[in-house]
């Protein structure tokens, strides 16, 4: 069994001074230190293809977007740890994520990163996107799993609603979206690009001069109209300072246009784009439902999210012209 590196492993491993014990997050080790020149940063567990994803990041940030990259440093980084790779980002200092003011700047930010125009070998070192090998069984695995959990967390009348509206989404994916999503691919009709793969508003500080996506590390090279859609069902998971719902259609309007200034989306993705919503409420969403304990059903905010969650539609997020 693996075991996370202490805070004095991780000064070991950077030169790094100051490494703080506690966690910034509660869903994965980001702890705050000094770099040895003096600077405020973090040292956290990265994905696989870290260089890969550090190259990304530069390319990223050369273009002018706003997101971390590694931290010069006389050592390597990242770096591999024991079993898991680490990575040094500066610290960025910000205030609270606020939906009714933010959502068009992250919109901004997530078409600036789709947009950006980068190079064939960067691209072609991340990790490649690839549909879920799932079979019907593995479906209705999941549907009993909710079936039993839903009204456990919601109760009886609001958990009977949300598993009825789940196993229409489970229907919908399996008969529809997944095999239309899985054609177009194959026919080139979903263009791919460098992708954070986990943009919501836990994932970005909103600065003074703007937001910054601080945790980049599941990215990949995936069909953009995927990340997006990923963002309208994530944008408010897991958020501290998110309402406890979905966005509503005016932040989710101003995340979009924003978002549309810098990425013209092909006809074909438009009309492939209430499928891309389905995909990723099946496969993120069902995840996210399943994943969170008592404990977040119960919390005013993560449990709201939760529960508009079920419920959500490709309905909820149209696109604008």
């Amino acid at each position: 069994m693996s075991t996370s590196p202490s805070p004095a492993d991780l000064t070991a491993a950077f030169g790094l001074t100051e490494v703080s014990a506690d966690s910034l997050s509660p869903w994965s080790p980001v702890h705050r230190a000094v770099s040895p020149d003096g600077r405020a940063v973090v040292v956290k567990k990265t994905a696989g293809r870290a260089d890969a994803m550090a190259a990304w990041t530069r390319a990223l940030a050369e273009t002018g977007v706003r997101v971390v990259t590694p931290v010069r440093l006389e050592r390597s980084n990242p770096q591999q740890i024991g079993e898991e790779w680490y990575v040094v980002y500066p610290f960025v200092a910000g205030r609270p994520y606020d939906a009714a003011a933010d959502s068009a700047a992250l919109g901004d930010l997530l078409g600036r990163i789709h947009a950006a125009e980068l190079p064939a070998d960067v691209l072609g070192a991340l990790r490649d996107y690839e549909f879920p090998e799932t079979g019907r069984d593995d479906v209705d695995g999941d549907l009993e799993t909710l079936s039993e959990k839903l009204p456990e967390m919601m109760g009886a009348e609001e958990g009977a609603r949300a598993v009825a509206a789940v196993r229409a989404l489970a229907d919908r994916w399996w008969d529809t979206a997944l095999p239309t999503l899985k054609a177009a691919d194959a026919a080139g009709e979903l263009p791919r690009t460098g992708v954070s793969s986990d943009y919501k508003a836990a994932n970005v500080v909103i600065a003074e001069d703007g937001p910054t996506l601080v945790d980049p590390d599941n990215g990949g090279n995936e069909p953009r109209l995927f990340d997006l859609a990923m963002a309208a069902v994530l944008l408010h998971n897991e958020s501290a300072s998110a309402p406890g719902r979905l966005q509503d259609a005016r932040e989710w309007d101003a995340f979009a246009r924003a978002y549309l200034a810098h990425v013209d989306l092909t006809e074909r993705e438009r009309e492939l784009w209430p499928h891309a919503v389905d995909h990723m409420l099946w496969e993120e969403g069902t995840w996210a439902l399943e994943d969170n304990d008592a404990d977040a059903w119960a919390d005013p905010r993560q449990g709201g999210y939760l529960r508009a969650l079920t419920v959500a539609t490709p309905e909820d997020f149209p696109l604008p012209r």
